[in-house]
C-alpha cells in the first residue's frame, strides 16, 4: 500500500473514532496504559535498556525493586514513563516546540554516573558523534558547531508547518508529513552526545499527539527495518518515501487500537510475539540445579506466592459475568476433597492444616508424627446458572483453574488432564513461581474463552 494510501486509511479510522462519540474514562486508562507500556519498553530496549517488558510495567506502577538491573536503565525508564506521561496528557494544539523543551526532554530521560558525562545531558553535543550503518560503513552526523543552527532552522520550518495545519491554510501539509519529515531531520543532526534516537521519536509523538494522531513505537522484529531505512537515507539518499510508508503503518496500528477498544475488543492479550518470547525465555531459564522434587512444604509456597494470586485474579475478572446470570457458584477442591462457595477460603484453611492428627489411634499418644496430606492437585471452578438475557435458554456456563501437580514440575491448566504436545496453560518447574505477566495472560485466556462459550450458547439456541 501506497503511502498516500495509508494516510488516507488512517484518517479514515480517525473519523470512525470520531463518530463513537468522547471516550469515557475506562477507555482513556485502558488505552493510555498500552500507549504507555509500548512506547516506553519498546523505545528505550532499542538503544540497550535492559528491562523487560514485565519490569518496565513495574517501574511504571511506582515499583523501583528491580532486581540484577543497572540503576541507570531503571531510572531512565522512570525519567522515560514520565516525559511521556505528560505528553499523553496534552490536548490537540497544544504544541510549540523549542530548544528549551527538547533539552528539558533529553534531561529527563538521561542518566549518568560519571560526572562528565552527566554535564552533557540536557545540552548539544560538544563533539562529533558518528556510527557504522547497516553496511559497516562509518556515517558522521552534523558537526557539533553547526548544532544550533540546524536546529534553529529545523524547529522555525517545524512550527511554520504545524501553524499552517492549526490554522487550517489551504496549502498546509499533511500532520504526519510534518512529524516524519521532522524525524528523519532531527536524526540527521544527532543533537546529542547520546539519547537522540528516544528524543526523536518522543518528539515525533509529540508532534503526532498534537496534532490530532496517535504515537507509535517500533518492536523488537521490526528495528532492524526501521534502521535500515534510515541508514540508507542518510548514507546513501535513499527512498523517504519507502521510510514514511512504513513508520505510517505503525502509526495505523495505535489508531486501530483506539478503535478497537471502543468496539470493545480485548486489546489485553499478550499475543505480541516479543511478550512471548520474554515468557519463554524465562520458562527455559531452568538449569539442573533448579530441579527439585514435589513436596508439601513446595507446594504451599507456591500457593502463597504464586496460585492463590492466580485465583484471586481470576475471580475478580469474572465479576464482570456476574449481572448475565442468576446464579453464581465456587467449588474447590484438593487432596480429592472439595467444597462449595468458600472459594479462596477453602485453600487457605486446607493449607493452614497441612498435616493431620491420625484419630483413633494410640500412636498419637505417644507422639507419633501427624500424617501429611496428600496433593495431587487444587482446582477452583466458577460456575453461572440461570443466564438472564435469552428467554427460555437459561443456560449455565462455567471456568476451571487446575493446578496439577507431577513429581519435578506443576501444570497450570483449565482441565485435569494435559498431554506432552502443549495442551495446557502452563508448565514450570518447582522452583519457579507463576510471574505476574503469566497470572495476566492466563486469566485473560479463561475469561476471553468462558466469553466465548456464552455466545456460543446464545447463537446455537437462536438457530
Amino acid at each position: 500500500m501506497k503511502y498516500k494510501d495509508i494516510k488516507d486509511k488512517i484518517d479514515t479510522i480517525k473519523e470512525k473514532i470520531v463518530q463513537q462519540g468522547k471516550l469515557n474514562k475506562e477507555q482513556l486508562n485502558k488505552i493510555n496504559h498500552k500507549f504507555r507500556l509500548e512506547w516506553n519498553f519498546n523505545s528505550n530496549s532499542m538503544e540497550g535498556n535492559t528491562l523487560t517488558i514485565e519490569e518496565t510495567r513495574s517501574v511504571m506502577v511506582g515499583n523501583l525493586d528491580v532486581h540484577q538491573k543497572p540503576i541507570k536503565d531503571v531510572l531512565e525508564m522512570k525519567g522515560h514513563d514520565e516525559v511521556i506521561s505528560d505528553i499523553l496528557k496534552i490536548g490537540k494544539g497544544e504544541l510549540r516546540l523549542s530548544e528549551k523543551r527538547i533539552k528539558e526532554i533529553h534531561s529527563g530521560i538521561m542518566h549518568e554516573e560519571d560526572p562528565e558525562r552527566k554535564k552533557k545531558i540536557g545540552n548539544w553535543k560538544p563533539e562529533n558523534n558518528e556510527i557504522f550503518n547497516h553496511k559497516g560503513e562509518k556515517y558522521t552526523f552534523v558537526d557539533w558547531e553547526l548544532v544550533p543552527d540546524r536546529m534553529h532552522e529545523l524547529l522555525n520550518k517545524t512550527n511554520a508547518a504545524i501553524d499552517a495545519i492549526s490554522l487550517g491554510k489551504k496549502n498546509a501539509p499533511h500532520p504526519i508529513d510534518v512529524a516524519l519529515q521532522f524525524h528523519l531531520e532531527y536524526l540527521e543532526i544527532h543533537p546529542f552526545y547520546d539519547g537522540n534516537g528516544r528524543t526523536a521519536r518522543i518528539l515525533t509523538n509529540l508532534i503526532l499527539i498534537a496534532l490530532g494522531y496517535t504515537p507509535f513505537w517500533i518492536t523488537k522484529t521490526e528495528r532492524s527495518i526501521y534502521y535500515n531505512f534510515i541508514s540508507d537515507i542518510q548514507s546513501y539518499g535513499g527512498d523517504k518515501e519507502a521510510f514514511y510508508q512504513y513508520v505510517s503503518g505503525l502509526i495505523e496500528r495505535s489508531e486501530q487500537l483506539v478503535l478497537d477498544v471502543i468496539e470493545g475488543k480485548d486489546i489485553e492479550e499478550e499475543d505480541d510475539v516479543e511478550k512471548e518470547l520474554e515468557l519463554l525465555k524465562r520458562q527455559l531459564k531452568g538449569t539442573d540445579d533448579n530441579v527439585v522434587p514435589k513436596s508439601n512444604e513446595v507446594v504451599k509456597e507456591l500457593y502463597t506466592n504464586s496460585y492463590r494470586k492466580l485465583f484471586v485474579q481470576l475471580i475478580e475478572k469474572t465479576k464482570k459475568f456476574d449481572e448475565m446470570f442468576v446464579e453464581k457458584k465456587f467449588q474447590s477442591s484438593a487432596e480429592g476433597n472439595q467444597s462449595w462457595n468458600k472459594g479462596i477460603e477453602y485453600f487457605d484453611e486446607f493449607f493452614e492444616n497441612l498435616y493431620e492428627k491420625k484419630s483413633n489411634s494410640t500412636g498419637d499418644f505417644y507422639g507419633e508424627e501427624p500424617k501429611a496430606k496428600k496433593i495431587d492437585d487444587l482446582r477452583l471452578s466458577i460456575s453461572y446458572n440461570g443466564f438472564k438475557h435469552d428467554g427460555l435458554n437459561t443456560f449455565g456456563s462455567y471456568t476451571n483453574i487446575w493446578v496439577l501437580f507431577q513429581p519435578f514440575y506443576y501444570i497450570i491448566n483449565d482441565t485435569n488432564s494435559y498431554n506432552d504436545n502443549g495442551g495446557y496453560l502452563l508448565k514450570k518447574l518447582y522452583s519457579e513461581p507463576i510471574t505476574e505477566e503469566e497470572i495476566k495472560i492466563i486469566v485473560n485466556k479463561l475469561t476471553k474463552k468462558l466469553l466465548e462459550d456464552i455466545k456460543i450458547a446464545i447463537k446455537n439456541n437462536n438457530k
